[in-house]
């Protein structure tokens, strides 16, 4: 910190110390003051004056310098308030609350990206894991010229979802730069999921049930249409663990007067109560997801991360041996429309 350029900052303080010094000899002169009483005054005026800018130029520069030579030797900037200590003068003490808050808001960014990024590491180290199941399964099919095109096209099937997911989860974050909202009818999405399914709901003889699903809500339609397919999908898994003699998935729709809720609904093995607060855990696959090797524990982490970004509610009831249902809840306000 320059000597002259902090005289010059101090330029108003000092000019209205001179005019002052102005204002004693006039009025001295007016009065017929004492010289030496004038002459006294200006001096006391002008030592308090020098006394008190050395003082305060040199704690500014102590700090600053300070400031600048530990700011110097660290590696990461950002750590700058938390090596110094408060200044002790009001601009001073401004800088560093805003430095602090700064840096602060920025630690919170960086742990936030850090433990996504360790989110989806983990969640992809998983993946490659899972993925390597169906592909090892391919490839034992085509070693031996298999021609049991049912069984390939299960495999490949799975490679898709595991992509999908993939897709979806990595796009989840920034959700909002990648969706549009717009009416979607409730009956045209279900039928679509249904018909991507048909081969595994034909082939382990479940029945689909629908109920008044008729209705639009306002959504995104390539996300719900996701997140009904992973409800779905979970449920063909975990109708297949119980095999009972009859499976359903039933869908149905129910009107209050906040919300629009869609129910999707299966006759499994359920959900033990102490795994339902988990459900939407990342990986969370519970005492049941053990009973299947397909299951990761990670759609419907995505679909209320998903719901989240939509402004949609989903929650899970269940009760084990008997019924798993799922709740998706469209809110009604001014900007949904129900047909």
């Amino acid at each position: 910190m320059k000597f002259r350029a902090y005289i010059w900052n101090k330029k108003i303080l000092i000019f209205g110390t001179m005019l002052t010094i102005i204002c004693i000899y006039m009025m001295g002169y007016a009065f017929k003051a004492d010289k030496q009483y004038q002459n006294a005054m200006v001096f006391i005026c002008v030592l308090i004056l020098a006394v008190s800018l050395l003082w305060d130029y040199f704690r500014r520069r102590s700090f600053y310098n300070r400031f600048l030579d530990i700011l110097e030797q660290l590696d990461e900037k950002y750590l700058i308030t938390e090596m110094i200590d408060k200044p002790g003068f009001p601009d001073g003490d401004i800088l560093f609350d805003i430095l602090y808050e700064t840096d602060k808001s920025m630690l919170e960014r960086i742990n936030k990206i850090e433990a996504s990024t360790r989110e989806f590491k983990e969640y992809l180290e998983m993946w490659i894991h899972e993925v390597k199941v169906p592909l090892s399964s391919l490839e034992l099919m085509n070693y031996n010229e298999s021609r049991d095109f049912k069984a390939q096209k299960k495999q490949i099937d799975r490679l898709k979802a595991y992509v999908e997911q993939i897709l979806f989860y990595e796009r989840a974050d920034a959700a909002e730069k990648d969706y549009i909202m717009k009416r979607c009818n409730l009956k045209a999405l279900v039928n679509k999921v249904i018909k991507e399914q048909k081969d595994l709901i034909i082939g382990n003889h479940i029945s689909i049930e629908m109920e008044d699903l008729d209705r639009d809500v306002i959504s995104d339609s390539k996300w719900l249409e996701f997140m009904v397919g992973q409800i779905v999908n979970n449920s063909i898994k975990y109708l297949l663990v119980k095999q009972q003699e009859k499976s359903v998935i039933s869908f149905r729709l129910e009107r209050t007067d906040t919300s629009v809720i869609l129910y999707i609904r299966d006759n499994g093995i359920g959900i033990s109560e102490k795994d339902l607060p988990r459900v939407f855990d990342k990986s969370f696959t519970g005492e049941n997801g053990r009973k299947t090797t397909a299951s990761t524990g990670m759609g419907l982490y995505i679909c209320k991360k998903l719901c989240g970004k939509l402004g949609h509610m989903i929650e899970v009831d269940s009760v084990e041996g008997e019924f798993t249902e799922v709740k998706i809840s469209f809110g009604k306000d001014m900007y949904y429309e129900f047909r």
